[in-house]
């Protein structure tokens, strides 16, 4: 590590945006205006973009005057922030009854331009940008005022809110600098007539609660001496592209010095993990003691390797061990051949399954589920038919939920044909315990154990009414209409003896039940529909997440009756960014080393979809009901990239798994689309890589995860 620091040092670090150029290079306006981050090295004086060249700092959407601050709780990157005027129109949505947002109605989206990065006098980071409406327009802020943002580490980010001056005519290229140790700031921006500006304030971090007086003295005499920006010590790049053309599209902001340790912890959080090597097992053996040849054989066969990573990090991964050359160890244990002081070589390789590309056509918001049916091991694969792109009536309305079985993982892929033995569990026609036909969408069905039974959540919906709750005509009346679905459970029975009966028989399964709130009222009074519906448990107590209202909802119930609530629900995460935009859905939770990790989907279905994160404590008792308890990253943890040297879109509506060694797997399905067509969604299978820093990687590259010099295990056995 200390030679890792040492090539660390001399780094210069820019942050910019970009130019907006298309969707399908994961660079639209939503993605390119936000503070992207690059390294250059002192050695090869090359920029290096960090994330992928994608946005790590997302100016927060504000919630719209008339919003009470009780319906804000989500809302946690504007926490700081006024409220501020919504459009001409704008009405609060009946989220608001319910203590919650309507994405992109109760808030108003930003982006923002012209970043600034600098230091503040305790060390850490200060941001400083011009905001602008969602896409790059204005949205009336710049005239006098600009965003201000701090962070410790350039891995998390507060918004502090937006800092006013005392100005109307405009406040563009805004810039901070601490003077000194005097306290002091000296702010600096150019006007709309392109004229230097200044102002000076003593608590930089408290200027948002106020105006900020401009030192009119010295802008006159900068007007009178014809001074324009750059003499006034404003940096400015606009002419300068050929200074960072490592980067593509890089519209630059400014350059800083950053030490070693922020360096690391960059490269570690948005740089490429790769696998350096691996710690093979060493084992003794001694001919005579009570430990028989066959016993410490069958225990060998079990020795993983430890790999090990550029960041620190590592994981254990079975290996694949040379069967001649344990049964030549056997026999030649057996017929006395050993003494102390040899050492014997097994050889071995480890394992790396890879998963075909896509796993499963048009199957989305996929679930594979390891099982232990009454002491058989299977793997069971279920998702939501998306033929065509068509996820409410696929197949000329011939609608179902389709489940695939098998004894491994890779069994379960189309390419192991297992499409064509797939069991439809539900088709349009059933009826749920209500008596209520199901004719479509059989929605983001997964799989768990609640209250000791396998159980699948899912949204089915109903043939549409007349009319809709507003009074005007629905164009899905009498066929199958997504808004009337709402999240159901249904459990497979079991034998008097406690056995599971088997799950390929659709008549083994309970009849679906709605799932409704603590008095017996739907989950979503706004809207109706409510989905992707998943469970965890944390401290002895039973949760449901789900998507409703365009956003995660929270509630806690009883796995001895799953059909209803036992808290009211609450919403946890709302679509705060311009990359999650309109939607927070598909939650999905796993526990690692004392955290909770839930991932979710934002923006709309296609090729824009991403993948947010928020983590909570976990065994400590913590109120996950609160929005609060969950710490949200302002940038997607996975999104639209380059995997495995192909381009992948839209990837999202994740589950966590594992696979047949235990290992953390990630499955979700990416966009089918070419020449300019979306086709619908594919299901995608990855492994999970845990960082040195405890954030899960959901994209290390097949070459990063091992090595060809680590591909090849040895496992030494000195007899003793």
């Amino acid at each position: 590590m200390e030679n890792y620091r040492e090539l660390a040092q001399g780094y210069s670090l820019l942050c910019y945006t970009r130019k907006p150029t298309d969707r399908e290079h994961a660079n639209n306006a939503d993605i390119a205006l936000s503070v992207h981050l690059a390294l250059r090295s002192p050695v090869t004086g090359k920029w290096d973009p960090l994330n992928g060249n994608y946005g790590i700092f997302f100016a927060a959407g504000v919630p719209c005057e008339g919003v009470p601050q009780n319906a804000r709780g989500a809302a946690t990157a504007s926490r700081h922030f006024r409220v501020e005027a919504g459009p001409a129109d704008y009405v609060p949505s009946g989220a608001v009854a319910l203590n919650a947002l309507m994405p992109d109605v109760d808030i108003t989206l930003k982006s923002l331009k012209d970043p600034y990065l600098f230091r503040l006098p305790n060390a850490d980071y200060g941001i400083v940008a011009t905001r602008t409406a969602r896409g790059g327009g204005s949205d009336g802020s710049e005239r006098s005022s600009f965003l201000l943002a701090r962070s410790s580490d350039l891995l998390s980010f507060e918004q502090l809110g937006m800092v006013v001056l005392d100005t109307d005519n405009g406040v563009h290229h805004p810039q901070v600098a601490a003077l000194g140790d005097t306290g002091e700031y000296a702010i600096s921006w150019h006007n709309d007539a392109g004229k230097p500006c200044t102002a000076h304030v003593s608590d930089l971090l408290g200027a948002v609660n106020g105006i900020v007086a401009v030192d009119d003295a010295a802008m006159a005499k900068n007007v009178a001496e014809g001074r324009g920006s750059s003499d006034c010590g404003i940096i400015d790049f606009r002419n300068r592209d050929a200074d960072f053309a490592d980067i593509p599209d890089c519209v630059p902001g400014n350059i800083i010095d950053i030490d070693e340790d922020d360096v690391i912890a960059l490269i570690n959080r948005f740089g490429r993990i790769y696998n350096i090597g691996a710690a093979c097992p060493a084992e003794t053996f001694t001919p005579v003691s009570s430990e028989t040849v066959d016993v410490a054989i069958e225990r060998w066969r079990q020795e993983p390797v430890d790999l090990l990573y550029s960041d620190g990090s590592d994981a254990m991964r079975k290996v694949d061990w040379d069967e001649a050359q344990l049964e030549d160890f056997r026999d030649n244990a057996r017929a006395g051949n050993f003494g102390p002081g040899q050492v014997i070589s097994i050889d071995g390789v480890v394992r790396q399954e890879t998963y075909p590309v896509p796993f499963a056509r048009e199957r989305a918001d996929p679930s594979v589920f390891a099982y232990d049916f009454n002491g058989e091991r299977l793997f069971l694969f279920i998702a939501t038919d998306d033929t065509d792109g068509n996820c409410v009536d696929p197949n000329g309305g011939h609608t179902h939920m389709p489940l695939r079985v098998g004894h491994t993982i890779s069994e379960l892929s189309d390419a192991a044909s297992g499409r064509e033995r797939e069991i439809d569990l539900l088709r349009c026609g059933d009826r749920n315990s209500e008596g209520r036909v199901m004719t479509g969408c059989f929605w983001a069905p997964e799989l768990h154990i609640i209250g000791g039974r396998l159980s699948i959540l899912f949204m089915p919906c109903f043939d549409g009414p007349e009319l809709n709750p507003d009074g005007t005509p629905n164009d899905r009346a009498g066929k199958p209409d997504m808004w009337t679905g709402c999240c159901h459970i249904m459990q497979l029975k079991q034998d008097a003896e406690g056995r599971d009966l088997d799950l390929r028989d659709s008549a083994n399964w309970d009849v679906p039940e709605p799932i409704y709130g603590p008095e017996g009222e739907a989950l979503n009074p706004v809207q109706r529909i409510s989905l992707d519906m998943t469970v965890f448990e944390d401290s002895g107590h039973w949760y449901y997440a789900w998507q409703q209202i365009g956003s995660v909802w929270i509630a806690t119930f009883d796995p001895a009756d799953p059909a209803r609530l036992t808290s009211k629900p609450r919403q946890i995460i709302v679509p705060e960014f311009a990359w999650d935009n309109a939607i927070a859905e598909g939650p999905n939770v796993i526990e690692h080393n004392g955290t909770l990790y839930l991932i979710y989907s934002g923006s709309l279905v296609g090729i824009d979809y991403t993948t947010g994160l928020a983590m909570a404590p976990a065994g400590e008792d913590a109120d996950l009901l609160d929005p609060q308890t969950w710490a949200k990253l302002d940038y997607p943890l996975q999104k639209s990239g380059i995997y495995n040297d192909e381009w992948q879109l839209g990837t999202g509506h994740g589950m966590w798994s594992e696979d047949e060694d235990g290992n953390p797997i990630y499955v979700f399905h990416a966009a089918e689309y070419a020449e300019g067509q979306y086709g619908g969604r594919d299901a995608q299978v990855r492994r999970v890589h845990w960082s040195a820093e405890g954030m899960p990687v959901l994209d290390l590259q097949a070459s990063e995860e091992l090595d060809g010099n680590s591909k090849y295990a040895t496992m030494r056995i000195a007899v003793v």
